[in-house]
């Protein structure tokens, strides 16, 4: 409590004891000695406990203001000093290190959330084109690379994983019969994105690509990289890269089977006589379902057949005639197998064999495949 408040107190009583000397002097007045000296000391308590209250109140505000001036100080006084830093930056091209790293970890963060989305967007995810041409591809470019490298990866990437497409220990050209996947951290990928070459431990990633984004990568050592000579290497590489494209554009991105283009190319130069037209009715994912037909199809024929898709629901495929009567004698099993693994599933085929005019053969394999699915399924028609 300030001293002049004590003053004013002093005074009220100061004021009383004068109006009780008077009393005895002024009788008619209208407040007697002792009424005054009890209001002034009524006057003078209220007055006291309003000034304490008062006092009360506000070295309460006083210590909520201290509690939180520090922590608004501190924060105004970043932020000035830091966009002083800023401005200091842009004019000189030089800011404070602390407040340039404050600020880089701002924009890495955001840039890392928006380069994650654009990532997404750029990745090529699709299935590996199933194509004799492509594996002959991968052997071509890795046995070119053989007399220079010992040891060399493809891979191909698919969504967020890298899957192994061939790869080449000295001699032995091997491709995987099952996916075998590699990590690649998130500045490797980002790079190889961008086109960049990357690193990892003694190994080094060169990206394939004809354009952008890439669709895989090359995996080699590093000492075998550092030897390589920088034109031949293009060479083989443009070649080799100019080859999977070509698979790439020609293929389904759900299956890898050939699309609708390749195989109207396909059947102008084909040498089998048969071509059969498949229809599939499933509530299963129709894609693993094609898929599933495919291999069961190699692993009865015991060879690579290539399979197109030339729409949601239908496959077109190219066999032999003893090819096709092996097919057909276990046409049962495939349909056994397909419900086992994916519930209900029905087949229809549309079988024509080729003749003198390659449109009509299309054309037959067409009415044949209508037929059969007018009739119910799991049927095939041939004409």
């Amino acid at each position: 409590m300030k001293i002049q408040h004590f003053g004013i107190i002093f005074f009220f009583f100061n004021l009383s004891a004068v109006a009780q000397n008077r009393t005895s002097n002024v009788g008619k007045d209208l407040f007697s000695g002792d009424t005054l000296v009890l209001g002034g000391i009524s006057i003078s308590l209220l007055f006291l406990f309003g000034l304490v209250l008062k006092e009360s109140v506000r070295k309460s505000g006083e210590v909520r203001e201290t509690s939180e001036s520090p922590i608004r100080s501190e924060e105004t006084g970043s932020s000035s000093k830091e966009t002083a830093n800023i401005v200091s930056a842009d004019r000189n091209g030089v800011g404070d290190p602390s407040t340039q790293d404050r600020i880089h970890t701002k924009s890495h963060y955001f840039s890392g959330a928006q380069s994650a989305s654009v990532e997404a967007r750029r990745i090529w995810k699709r299935e590996v084109p199933a194509h004799p041409e492509l594996i002959s591809a991968h052997r071509n470019f890795l046995t070119n690379l053989n007399p220079r490298i010992a040891d060399a990866e493809i891979y191909f990437l698919c969504g967020e994983v890298s899957l192994l497409l061939a790869s080449r220990n000295g001699r032995v050209f091997h491709l995987p019969e099952s996916p075998q996947e590699h990590s690649l951290s998130g500045e490797n990928r980002n790079r190889i994105l961008s086109g960049n070459v990357a690193a990892e431990e003694n190994r080094v990633l060169i990206p394939l690509s004809t354009g952008s984004p890439p669709f895989g990568y090359l995996r080699v050592g590093r000492e075998d990289w550092e030897a390589i000579p920088p034109g031949e290497f293009r060479t083989w590489k443009e070649e080799y890269e100019e080859q999977v494209s070509i698979q790439f554009e020609s293929s389904d991105p759900e299956t890898g089977f050939g699309n609708l283009h390749a195989f109207e190319l396909d059947k102008a130069r084909v040498d089998e006589e048969i071509l059969i037209f498949a229809h599939v009715s499933t509530e299963s994912s129709a894609p693993y379902v094609l898929k599933w037909i495919s291999l069961w199809t190699s692993k009865v024929l015991r060879k690579q057949i290539r399979f197109y898709r030339i729409r949601k629901d239908r496959v077109a495929v190219f066999l032999e005639p003893e090819e096709w009567n092996t097919f057909c004698e276990r046409l049962g099993e495939l349909v056994e197998s397909l419900r086992r693994e994916n519930g209900s599933v029905a087949l229809n085929f549309g079988v024509s064999i080729r003749e003198e005019s390659r449109e009509e053969w299309t054309t037959n394999a067409r009415k044949a495949l209508s037929e059969s699915v007018e009739q119910g399924p799991n049927r095939y028609i041939c004409l």
